[in-house]
């Protein structure tokens, strides 16, 4: 059964996920220093992207930096295509809580998540995200979650933020009820920041139709957007 929720509003508590274990490693970003806080440097600026910006390239590119807030340097994160004929690219967006999507376990692409709806003039729509757009990662709060970095692949990086943590979640594969988990914790109410770094993937060419393989893909469904 496919599963959706409406983002539009935050959880009354903290809902922290438990992250199932895998097996690729985390890294761990370093702080800027405390004088750096309000101040952006050119690199958070960068990472800082109030829109998503997809670049149409031969041969897909997969890395994207991701804001980790005013403290911390951007992290750069590498993904690998849902589709295999170079027809997709990744971005990074910042977005406001509430975001104001609706998003629901993909029939086309086994362990992805899509967006199936948008709320009328909310944050996710402003930041230019489309119906059928795949979210590959989001920012998030969590509890211990240096221990679960270590033990689990989805989670690039932990970092210090009181009693809980800013992490990286590569939804990829994730229990769905993980996902909006993590997507929650970054309200206010829940203790996080208002708001959180997405990334998504979006086709943005058609594919080759000389090649069968290719054109079979596209019949089958794609992440093809409408027109915001």
């Amino acid at each position: 059964m496919i599963l959706s929720v409406v983002l539009a509003a935050t959880a009354s508590e903290a809902l922290v996920a438990s992250w199932p274990r895998s097996g690729r490693g985390a890294l761990l970003a370093s702080p800027t220093s405390a004088e750096d806080a309000v101040m952006l440097t050119e690199a958070q600026l960068a990472a800082k992207k109030a829109s998503l910006e997809f670049r149409e390239t031969k041969y897909f590119f997969g890395r994207v930096e991701v804001f980790m807030g005013e403290r911390y340097k951007p992290l750069s994160e590498v993904f690998e295509p849902t589709l295999k004929d170079d027809t997709t690219a990744v971005s990074s967006v910042v977005v406001a809580a509430p975001f104001g999507m609706v998003i629901e376990e993909s029939e086309a692409y086994p362990g992805r998540v899509q967006v199936l709806e948008l709320v009328e003039g909310g944050n996710a729509a402003a930041a230019g995200v489309q119906v059928g757009d795949i979210l590959r990662g989001t920012t998030a709060m969590a509890l211990n979650v240096q221990r679960a970095s270590e033990e689990d692949a989805a989670f690039s990086v932990g970092l210090s933020e009181g009693k809980k943590q800013c992490a990286f979640l590569n939804v990829d594969r994730q229990p769905f009820e993980n996902i909006m988990s993590a997507l929650q914790s970054n309200a206010l109410a829940n203790g996080g920041p208002g708001e959180a770094c997405l990334v998504f993937e979006r086709r943005v060419k058609l594919p080759d139709a000389s090649d069968p393989q290719e054109a079979a893909l596209d019949d089958d469904g794609g992440a093809a957007a409408a027109p915001a």
